[in-house]
Parts: C-alpha cells; structure tokens; sequence
C-alpha cells in the first residue's frame, strides 16, 4: 500500500507545473507581486478616506484604474501578439516599481492618482503578455493547472497584501509597505530576465483560423473577432462581461451589507478577506482537476450561477457568520468559474492572438468594472444592502442560465459538426 501511494504522489508530482523550472519562476514571483499590489491597493484607498476626499474621490480613484485598460485595449494586444514578451514583462514591472517607490516618498492624493494611472497602464501590457507566455511555458496540456496554480496562489496572496497594508496605515509606516511592493516588481523584472521561454509573436495564426487574418487591419476589434468566431466562446464572453457588472456591483454595496446590516465590527470585516481567500483556493483546487474543454465550458457557466445564487443568499443572510460562510461559498463557486474559463479560452484561443484576445477581455471587464461603480451605489441608495445582493443574484443567475443553455447547443452543433465532416472523409 504504502509503494503505490508513493507511486500515486510520484506521478502526480511529474505531471505537475511544479517540475517545470520556468513555471516555478512565474508563479512565485507573480504570487509575490499579487501580495505587494495588496498592500498597495488597500494603503491607498486608506490614505485616499483618511485624506478626506469622500465617497466621489474614492470613486474617482476606482474609476482612473480601469480606465488605461479600457484606453489600450486594441494596442496592448497587438504589442503583446508581436513582440517580444521577455521586453514588455522588464519594463512594465520596472515601471510599475518605479510608480510604487515614489508613491513610498510622497503619499499626497495627486501621487496616488498618478501611481495608480501608472501601475494600471503597465498591467494592462503586462497581464496579457503573461497570459500569451504561460501555455509556452507548461504545454497545452497543463493550461488549465497552471491557472489553477495561479488563481490558488493568488487567494493566497491578496488578503495577506491587504491585512499588512491596512497594519501599517494603523501604524503610520505606510512608506515600508510601498518599497516593499516596489521591490516585489523588481523580482517580477528579474523573473522575467530569467525565464528561458520567450515568446516572439507567432506566425502560424493563418493556419488555426479560418479566413482572412482578423489581425490584418490591426484594428482594436481583432482580439473580439476572433471570440466571435468561436460558437462556444462567444455566448459565455458575453455572459461574462454581464456577470461581472452585476459583481463589481456589489463590491461598494458589500461593506454597507457587513458593517450596516449585518452588525460586523472593524476585525469581523477584516476576516472576510481571509473567508474570501480560502474561497479563492478550493475555487482553484476544483478547477485544476478539469482537463476537457468541454466539461470546463459547462463547470464555468454552473460556477458562475452558483455564485450569482450565493449572492441571494448573502442577502438574505441573518448574521455575519452566515454571511462569512456564504462568501467562502460565493468565492469557491466564482473562482471554479473564473479559472475554468480562462483556461478555456487560451486553449480554443489561437497562439497567435493570444494577446489579443486576453487584452479585449481585460479591456471589457474593466468597461464593465467602470459601469458597475454607478449601478452599485445607485442600488445601494435606492434599494439598500440587502436587496441589491439579492436582485443582482437573481439577474446574474438568469444570464448565467441563458448562457449555459447556449453553450450547450453550442456544443452539440460542434459535435454534429465533426461526426458530419468524418462522415464525408470517410
């Protein structure tokens, strides 16, 4: 017993991104960094209350993050797609250190603006470029682990970023914290120095879609025509970008739930974040052991309405406890979502649009990031807490449920496909 369950944990561990020396690199020093950007977001949205903007200011702030990936949505991608990624991941991390160091120096509401301008702008090249880079570094085959890694790792490092941001704006040394995190994109920059795969732009785009190039324009719209083209990706893109408007949603709406409705204290609020984290990786941990496209599609349109439904029940919820075990759930279900889909749609994305379409992505959601930011306070005021967690759940349940009933047919208009042209080989 005991020699096959070291052959089990032997072939588990050779099979894993772990083995991989490249993968090694990005994945700690990604989750590394993930954990800086914490301790940054969470000091500058506390320095931003403490300076006395109000509510607009903090909305203005949110607002001027999401906007450069709006701004660079075509150009990111077509930079991503045709050059080199080794370049683009050293100057963005050393730029997005740079920003952080000087925000460490002066920690004026003008210097939080700019930082925050800088730091979105560079990871709007950035987060493309590693998600292009990843499949070349691990093998197809391992697409969907490696996001699994990613995604787990992440929950991992976020509220830990958060919880240290917000002791050290209690302490007053905030500045620490900065250099910390500006340091932290160093290692980024040095991980990308060493990493031996690099990934050039492809050539072989004609080869893996039908038509003519949808790049040859080089117009913004490429990355979203090449999702238009595939009868499963599109419907769920869709869905999506919906979904996540009606999320966001409630971000600005959570705080008033916990604290108003719910009576949590300070550190109540506070320990969500850890809830939210342990989520985070039972999220990952299911969605690492789903290997077929087919079975990721219909996971990620049922995770995302699971936790649309959550979402109702959070509402709903009678006390904190409930509600921190709800967010656990509501977390899990839309990190399974999450994970899964993003390994699906680099693996039915073409190597040579990968960018593209990753940055068209990033740029949406952050469109719908933008457009969430009013629903959510306007719910809150007209609606209150609880009744805006429950009305955007039913929504997103049912855009959900619309999607998943068109990524079905979908599938079977695929499947029909194939067995019709082995048919006419035959």
């Amino acid at each position: 017993m005991r020699n096959i369950c070291f052959t089990i944990v032997k072939r588990s561990f050779q099979s894993s991104v772990w083995t991989i020396r490249d993968a090694r690199i990005a994945l700690g020093a990604r989750a590394l960094s993930t954990a800086g950007t914490s301790v940054t977001s969470i000091a500058a949205i506390l320095l931003l209350h403490d300076g006395g903007v109000g509510p607009l200011g903090v909305a203005a702030f949110l607002a001027a993050l999401v906007i450069p990936a709006i701004a660079t949505m075509g150009i990111a991608g077509r930079i991503v797609d045709t050059r080199d990624s080794r370049g683009i991941l050293i100057i963005a991390s050393l730029a997005q250190a740079a920003a952080v160091a000087a925000l460490g120096v002066s920690h004026s509401v003008g210097m939080i603006f700019a930082t925050g301008v800088v730091i979105s702008l560079a990871q709007a090249f950035e987060q493309p470029t590693w998600t292009a880079l990843v499949p070349r570094i691990v093998g197809e085959e391992r697409i969907g682990q490696a996001i699994s890694w990613q995604q787990g790792l992440s929950a991992i490092a976020s509220p830990i970023g958060a919880g240290l941001g917000g002791l050290l704006v209690t302490l007053d040394d905030v500045a620490w914290g900065f250099w910390a995190d500006a340091a932290t994109y160093v290692l980024l920059a040095g991980a990308a120095l060493i990493i031996r795969t690099r990934r050039h732009g492809a050539t072989d785009a004609a080869a893996h879609v039908d038509g003519p190039d949808p790049a040859a324009s080089g117009s913004w719209t490429a990355g979203l025509r090449i999702v238009a083209r595939d009868r499963i990706l599109l419907p769920m893109f869709g869905a999506i970008v919906v979904f996540i408007v009606l999320v966001e949603g409630i971000n600005p709406v959570e705080v008033f739930l916990a604290r108003d409705a719910l009576g949590a204290t300070d550190w109540q609020y506070g320990l969500s974040e850890f809830f939210a984290g342990a989520g985070g990786l039972i999220g990952a941990a299911v969605a690492g052991r789903i290997l077929s496209n087919t079975t990721r599609a219909r996971v990620a349109t049922a995770g995302f309405g699971l936790a649309a439904a959550i979402m109702v029940a959070m509402g709903l919820a009678p006390g904190f406890w409930v509600y921190a075990v709800l967010i656990t759930a509501l977390v899990a279900a839309f990190g399974t979502g999450n994970a899964t889909f993003g390994a699906l749609l680099t693996s039915r994305t073409p190597d040579a649009y990968r960018g593209r379409v990753s940055s068209a992505l990033n740029g949406l959601a952050r469109t719908a990031s933008l457009i969430a930011l009013g629903l959510g306070g306007v719910g809150n005021a007209v609606l209150g807490p609880r009744a805006t967690f429950v009305v955007a759940g039913i929504a997103g349940a049912l855009t959900m449920a619309v999607a998943g009933v068109a990524v079905l047919r979908a599938q079977r208009a695929e499947v029909s496909a194939a067995l019709s042209a082995g048919r006419t080989d035959g």
